[in-house]
Parts: C-alpha cells; sequence; structure tokens
C-alpha cells in the first residue's frame, strides 16, 4: 500500500505546465506537416509532362451571343484513386481578373462526382456569382472580358507523379487525368444550339491503362506506351 501510495504522488507531481507545454510542441509540429502536406495550389501548374496535361484547341466567350461549357466526370475507374486534383486554365483570352488565378479553376473531384466550368462573360446576366445555381462547390466560373474573346483550354493534374500507382485492395490506382471523362461544348444563346469541344489526353483519348502483357484482350500483347497515358 506505500509502494502504490507513492506512485500515486509521483503522478501528481507533473505540472500541468508541463502537460500544457507537451501540448503545444504536438500541436505546432502538427500545423507545420499539415501547412507542407497540404498547401493550397492557386497556379495552374506549369509543366510539359504529358501524362499531366489535358487540352482543348479551342474555347470562346462573346457578349450576348456564346460561352464555354465544359464538364469533368471521375466514373469510378477502376484504376481510379477517389479523389483527383485538377487545375483548368483558359489561354488566350482576356479574363477578369487578367492573371494566372483569374483565369484558372483548381478544385479536387471525387469519385461519382461531375464538376461544371463556365467560361463567359463578366456581365453575363444569369452566369454570375449572384445567382445561387452557380455558386455551389462543384460549380467553377471564370470570367471573361466584355468582348470577343477566342482561346483554348489546358487543364493540369496536381499530382506531379501521374503514372505512380497507389495500390488500394491489391489494384493499382492512379491519380491522374486520364482516369477522368471531359465533355464541353461552345454554347450559342441565342439560337440554343452549339458546337461540341474535342479533348486529347483524358478517358477518351487515352491508351489501355494497364500493360498489354497483363491485358486480357485476345491477340494483344507486348507493353504499353504508358499507364494511363494521353495520345496528345
Amino acid at each position: 500500500m506505500t509502494e502504490m501510495r507513492n506512485e500515486r504522488k509521483k503522478i501528481h507531481l507533473i505540472s500541468p505546465k508541463k502537460y500544457l507545454a507537451f501540448f503545444l510542441l504536438v500541436l505546432v509540429i502538427w500545423l507545420s506537416l499539415s501547412s507542407a502536406g497540404f498547401a493550397q495550389v492557386t497556379t495552374v501548374p506549369s509543366t510539359d509532362d504529358k501524362a499531366r496535361i489535358v487540352i482543348a484547341p479551342y474555347a470562346q466567350s462573346v457578349p450576348d451571343n456564346s460561352y464555354t461549357f465544359i464538364a469533368i466526370n471521375h466514373s469510378s475507374l477502376d484504376t481510379a484513386l477517389t479523389q483527383v486534383g485538377v487545375a483548368l486554365e483558359v489561354l488566350s483570352m482576356t479574363t477578369v481578373p487578367n492573371s494566372a488565378a483569374g483565369r484558372a479553376a483548381i478544385f479536387t473531384i471525387d469519385a461519382g462526382e461531375t464538376h461544371r466550368i463556365f467560361i463567359v462573360n463578366n456581365s453575363h446576366s444569369s452566369i454570375n456569382a449572384s445567382n445561387s445555381s452557380f455558386t455551389d462547390s462543384r460549380t467553377h466560373l471564370i470570367f471573361a472580358a466584355d468582348s470577343a474573346q477566342f482561346g483554348n483550354i489546358r487543364a493540369v493534374s496536381i499530382n506531379e507523379n501521374p503514372i505512380v500507382p497507389t495500390t488500394v485492395n491489391s489494384i493499382r490506382k492512379y491519380n491522374n487525368l486520364s482516369q477522368l471523362s471531359f465533355w464541353g461544348v461552345v454554347f450559342v444563346e441565342s439560337s440554343g444550339t452549339g458546337f461540341f469541344m474535342e479533348f486529347i489526353g483524358d478517358a477518351h483519348d487515352s491508351t489501355i491503362g494497364r500493360n498489354f502483357g497483363d491485358s486480357q484482350l485476345s491477340g494483344v500483347a507486348g507493353s504499353s506506351s504508358g499507364v494511363a497515358r494521353g495520345i496528345n
């Protein structure tokens, strides 16, 4: 009994200030790691890595005439991670603000989600930040200047190692734009018509996402040109 009392006394002798100091130290370390690991991306990464890029050769925004609409879908391919980071920008167009951040939409798309991107003139009467139909987390507005604007689209994966897999339940999964489906249209409002956009490098325009030697397709042999590599 005497030994037990002594042990209790030893425990109570630990100063509350030491507990507080230890807690603060752990908190500082955690915040430092969080800042390093989850730094916010505000501009589209600069890269020539084709495995990270999806492009569309044409987009436009003309006041009282037309705008560009893009949908990006994570269709939960068996080769895809459940979250894919996307940075999309318009090129050769004057945006509002006319900066790297102003011409970009940066987001993470989860499995089963579809995100919408509108490239529309800054003073559009209905597609704007005051309309609740366009302010949810899966809708992104890129505003062009109130004059005829013509350009193209470039999307880059946030992941810097797009062909390095993550193994989940013995399945190799990838975080790159070849796991996503891009669809778009230049919409002419006055006539309710438009024309479709072509995207190069997404799920529609990519090679088989596994080595040909592992494929079950009849007559296919050898190796692929790279896991989930777009044709661009």
